[in-house]
């Protein structure tokens, strides 16, 4: 700025030695000297100008490559925002919609982001399935300013229940001159489904529903520990469909099949809800009682034989089948029996009740010597 000053002072003081030279006496010739001096000066001048016309020039032309690049760098932007499949939104910190992409518009269930926006234009409230979801989202932001792979579930439009998955930061928004919240949004719903049968095959038996046994007994391990901790009590059931095989071999494997879906039904039916029922394979099930003694487990496991003994399974000439267990209890105060031991016990009272002829209960109190033998050792 004193570059131009200073040009401007220097064009004034031209023009001022110019006027006086002019208005002297028109008699007398004008001072050479004077003139050549006003002359030299006038060409300096305008060499300052034109460099200050040149300088300007290519400041023009750097203002509007930079202005194009803008242009093209938001034309870019608004082309991503517009064509991602991720729900991108701008939002105030209170949770007021400023801005929403197609997709994100979409993922909730609506056909554009300005229908998007007149529907939410009032409403503060996110679409969230609990309501509470959308204070944890915004105090999240609130005091760190940004959050990851935040999972939520939201309701649709239509009334549908979605998982989404939030990635948001909260900033000060040079546009709306106010802080916001830049984000995105992802509808995860698929990825649950699949992450959730995946899990569901890694622990469930296919055939029964029960717990495979695995599963089964981790979660008994984890029982037996807490169990310990609060000096429980702790009872196991051991139960084996008596002549599966031959049930096998007269009707085939699907009848075979059907008895042992319905042994399953009928053990997660009699028992509580705390208490663990799993197949541990073949037509060999168990069942954890938690704080159970040995009389009520005993108690609880002849209920059970009962309602199985009772159960018919229609065959497909019109027959009825009917079926029957034979189950062995285990039982022990869970500071003292590892679950190994437990197994073992039950183990060794459920081949008693079959060489005792089967259809029956028996507890690990009950084996004699002969038992023992039979079950080696």
């Amino acid at each position: 700025m004193s570059s131009e000053t200073n040009l401007l002072d220097s064009e004034e003081q031209i023009l001022e030695a110019a006027k006086a030279l002019l208005q002297d006496d028109a008699s007398e010739p004008p001072d050479a000297a004077a003139f050549a001096d006003l002359t030299r000066q006038y060409g300096r001048l305008l060499r300052h100008l034109r460099h200050l016309i040149r300088i300007g020039d290519r400041m023009q032309e750097e203002l509007n490559n930079l202005n194009d690049r803008l242009q093209l760098s938001e034309a870019k932007y608004r082309s991503l925002f517009e064509n991602v499949s991720e729900g991108i939104f701008i939002a105030q910190l209170d949770g007021r919609f400023l801005d929403v992409n197609p997709a994100l518009a979409q993922i909730i269930g609506h056909k554009t982001p300005s229908e998007f926006l007149r529907t939410h234009q009032d409403d503060w409230l996110w679409p969230f399935v609990d309501e509470d979801e959308q204070e944890r989202l915004f105090g999240v932001l609130a005091a760190h300013g940004q959050v990851a792979h935040l999972q939520l579930r939201m309701r649709r439009w239509n009334g549908e229940s979605i998982w989404v998955e939030v990635n948001a930061r909260a900033s000060l928004n040079p546009k709306h001159g106010i802080a916001t919240v830049e984000g995105v949004l992802s509808d995860i719903t698929e990825r649950k489904r699949i992450l959730e049968e995946l899990r569901h095959l890694a622990t469930v038996d296919g055939l029964t529903g029960l717990f495979n046994r695995r599963h089964f007994l981790e979660l008994c391990e984890r029982e037996l520990q807490r169990a310990r901790r609060y000096r429980l009590d702790v009872a196991l059931l051991m139960l084996d469909a008596d002549l599966f095989k031959t049930i096998n071999d007269t009707y085939g494997h699907d009848v075979g099949d059907e008895v042992l879906q319905v042994i399953a039904r009928l053990c997660q039916h009699q028992m509580r809800d705390a208490d663990i029922v799993g197949r541990l394979g073949g037509e060999e099930f168990a069942i954890l009682l938690p704080q159970t003694g040995l009389p009520d487990a005993l108690g609880v496991a002849e209920r059970l034989r009962k309602v199985i003994a009772q159960t018919t399974l229609p065959l497909f000439d019109g027959r009825m089948l009917r079926f029957t267990v034979s189950i062995g209890v285990g039982a022990g105060a869970a500071q003292t029996i590892t679950l190994q031991e437990l197994l073992k016990i039950a183990d060794r009272a459920l081949y008693a009740a079959k060489g005792r002829g089967r259809n029956q209960v028996i507890s690990y109190q009950d084996l004699t010597l002969p038992d023992v033998a039979q079950t080696g050792g």
